[in-house]
C-alpha cells in the first residue's frame, strides 16, 4: 500500500523526474510552431503599443526607454512614489499579476537608465556592504506574452493605475525589510501557498 502526499508541489517534486518539464517545454514549443515567428511578432508589437498608450496616462509611472516601440514585449517602469518590490507585491497579492522587481541582470546599464552617478552609486554599494539593501535601485519588469488578451493587457493596466492611487493604504499590510531590500506581509500570509493548497486539476 501507499500513500500521496496531499500537497500537490512536494508530491510532484521531490525524487520525480522532470516529466512534467518536458511536458511544458514540449508544449511552449508546439504552440510557438503553431503560431509563427511572424504572427508572434506582429501581436507583440500591438500588444507593446496598447500597453505603453494606455500606461503612458500614468503620470506617476516612468517607464524606461518609452520611446522605443520596436521592442520585445517586455515592459520596465517605476513609479515616482512607490518602491519598485512594494509594487510587485501589490500587483501580485492583490491582482494576481506577476512581475519582477529590482535591477535583474542590467547593473550598469540600470545606472544610466536611473541616472545614477558614480557617487551615489558607491553610497548605494557602501549601504549594501554593511547588509542594507533599502537604497538598492530598481524597478518593475513585466513581459507580455503573445497569447494574452487585449482584456488582460488592459486589466494590468488598471491595476497599475490602482496601485498608485491606493498605495498609501495597501502598504500598511506590509513591513520592509532593509537587509532584503523588499518588503514583507505583516500577517505572514504567502499567497503561493494557499494557491498550490487550494489548487484542485
Amino acid at each position: 500500500a501507499h500513500r500521496f502526499f496531499e500537497d500537490i508541489e512536494i508530491r510532484e517534486d521531490g525524487g520525480t523526474p522532470g516529466f512534467l518539464q518536458a511536458i511544458r517545454g514540449a508544449l511552449a514549443i508546439l504552440l510557438k510552431e503553431k503560431m509563427g515567428v511572424e504572427n508572434i511578432l506582429k501581436r507583440e508589437h500591438y500588444l507593446v503599443n496598447r500597453f505603453l498608450d494606455k500606461l503612458e496616462q500614468n503620470k506617476r509611472i516612468v517607464i524606461l526607454e518609452s520611446q522605443n516601440r520596436n521592442r520585445i514585449a517586455f515592459i520596465s517602469f517605476y513609479s515616482i512614489d512607490i518602491h519598485h518590490n512594494l509594487f510587485v507585491r501589490l500587483l501580485n497579492d492583490r491582482y494576481g499579476i506577476q512581475t519582477r522587481g529590482g535591477c535583474l541582470c542590467a547593473g550598469t546599464y540600470g545606472h544610466v537608465l536611473l541616472h545614477i552617478d558614480a557617487d551615489k552609486s558607491k553610497e548605494i554599494m557602501k549601504n549594501i556592504d554593511h547588509g542594507d539593501l533599502s537604497r538598492k535601485p530598481g524597478w518593475v519588469r513585466i513581459s507580455l506574452h503573445p497569447t494574452i488578451t487585449d482584456f488582460e493587457v488592459d486589466y494590468i493596466v488598471n491595476a497599475i493605475r490602482e496601485i498608485t492611487q491606493n498605495y498609501k493604504q495597501w502598504q500598511k499590510d506590509y513591513k520592509f525589510n532593509p537587509a532584503l531590500g523588499d518588503y514583507e506581509r505583516l500577517d505572514g500570509f504567502i499567497c503561493e501557498k494557499k494557491l498550490v493548497r487550494d489548487f484542485k486539476p
